[in-house]
């Protein structure tokens, strides 16, 4: 006898189901870990999408719901740990939490959280910083900004932050209104600090920020949660914060706890307003140690010089004593010298005046004579062309001949009289260069030490001048100098 297996309908199978996991399950809570792979937010109830997952591999997914009665305490409880339950609740974290099993004949299996563990959320938190910290060490990141050059004066600044936030005000505020230094000049880069392209838009902004000509970069951003400024541990900033070539100053609210790009930054302050703050107070320790140092300066130029003056006038005495003592010693000698030279030049100059006279006479006379022979032989070949030419005239037709003649005497007569003229000019100047003759017109010659008082550069002054005339010789001192035109 053939019995058919008992058959049950869709329904009364997940009513069995459901009321199973009732009796198993639900007075049963366990803890479970899971990744988010999908978070909605209805009415105050949140809606996840739960999964697990071994390689790469997706290995258990389920409905996670958080009812928003239980929200408020997951809130409160995760608020302790500094946490915020919206950052909690997003896309790719993985969380620890207190569920109890649900099963519904329609929906299915769904898992209720009534508690999440925030210590999960921290240790991962810490395992990706540690993960991302190694990698940048590894890299050869980790310690670049360190090695950059900060100086004390940093007047551009590249500032990165979301301007409608607080801290980033709170930056700007104190930067304008302080007492030692107000007059800087910002580069700003807005960015999200908050919403999922923050890490990209910080990213590109800290590249971007090292094309421009800034003398540092400032990351600013207010309080917040863990999860809130956990953006800041992403290695896509963290490198480029390494990668700068611009020293970065962060001012990021937080005070327990750091941020890696707080690790890897040149400088960190706690807040926005502290990092505004360190860059005129660098400007103001600096110029406050300047001024000492001038003064410090000052201060000892001043004790050299007192010292020095002293010296000064104790050799200046000495020396004195004995400038006069050779003054002294060689004026007289000097004047004897002077007495010497004087009688020297007096004697040179009388024998080079009966010198030149002589050269001159001896060269009137030559010049005379070459004039005369010159002349004579002119004379001479004027007849012996005059005889040749008559000759020529002869010998060939009268008509002809008569205007050669003509030509011929006319172009011989002007070659004598330009020779005669040449002549006559040459005697002219001659007699322009005797300085007899100049002397005769009235000229003078006036000397410094046997030399032409036009050649004499130096002062003038109260030097001794002789002036030659035809008849006698002036010695005279010069008082006073009027320079002409």
């Amino acid at each position: 006898m053939n019995t058919e297996p008992k058959t049950f309908t869709l329904t009364q199978l997940h009513i069995s189901i459901e009321n199973w996991v009732r009796k198993t399950f639900s007075v049963k809570q366990v803890w479970i870990t899971c990744e988010i792979a999908k978070a909605n937010e209805k009415n105050g109830h949140y809606y996840l999408e739960l999964v697990d997952s071994k390689d790469g591999v997706r290995t258990a997914q389920a409905k996670g719901m958080i009812w928003r009665t239980s929200f408020d305490s997951i809130q409160n409880q995760l608020a302790s740990f500094d946490l915020n339950a919206t950052d909690v609740l997003k896309e790719g974290l993985e969380i620890k939490c207190l569920v109890t099993v649900n099963f519904h004949k329609v929906y299915g299996m769904s898992l209720v959280i009534s508690q999440i563990d925030p210590s999960t959320l921290l240790g991962d938190i810490e395992k990706q910083k540690a993960e991302t910290r190694l990698r940048l060490e590894k890299e050869g990141l980790y310690h670049l900004q360190k090695e950059l050059y900060f100086g004390p004066i940093n007047k551009r600044i590249a500032l990165i932050g979301s301007p409608g936030t607080s801290g980033f005000q709170d930056f700007i505020n104190e930067l304008e209104h302080n007492d030692i230094y107000t007059n800087f000049k910002l580069k700003i880069f807005a960015v999200g600090v908050q919403s999922s392209q923050a890490v990209d838009e910080i990213t590109n902004a800290i590249k971007e920020a090292n094309l421009y000509n800034v003398d540092a970069i400032a990351v600013v951003r207010g309080g917040g949660s863990k999860m809130d400024l956990h953006i800041f541990n992403s290695y896509s900033i963290c490198s480029a914060a390494a990668c700068s070539k611009i020293p970065i100053v962060t001012g990021i609210g937080h005070e327990t706890d750091s941020c890696l790009i707080d690790e890897v930054s040149h400088t960190t302050m706690k807040t926005p307003t502290a990092a505004a703050k360190l860059f005129y107070m660098n400007i103001g320790v600096f110029s406050s140690e300047l001024s000492n140092t001038s003064k410090h300066i000052q201060l000892q130029i001043r004790e050299l010089l007192s010292q020095s003056s002293g010296e000064l006038q104790f050799y200046s005495g000495i020396l004195y004593e004995r400038v006069d003592e050779i003054i002294q010693i060689n004026d007289a000698h000097l004047n004897r010298q002077v007495a010497a030279i004087q009688y020297d030049f007096k004697t040179y100059l009388s024998d080079t005046k009966e010198t030149l006279n002589e050269s001159l006479r001896s060269l009137q006379y030559f010049v005379f004579s070459s004039i005369q022979m010159e002349l004579s032989q002119l004379d001479s070949m004027k007849t012996f062309i005059g005889r040749n030419v008559e000759i020529l005239i002869k010998d060939v037709s009268s008509k002809e001949l008569q205007q050669i003649n003509d030509l011929l005497f006319i172009r011989v007569q002007f070659v004598l009289d330009a020779s005669q003229d040449y002549l006559a000019f040459c005697l002219q100047k001659l007699g322009l260069v005797d300085p007899n003759e100049l002397f005769k017109k009235g000229y003078t010659i006036s000397t410094i030490g046997g030399k032409d008082i036009n050649q004499i550069k130096e002062d003038l002054l109260q030097k001794e001048m002789i002036t030659h005339s035809s008849g006698y010789d002036v010695r005279s001192t010069i008082k006073e100098i009027i320079k002409t035109k």
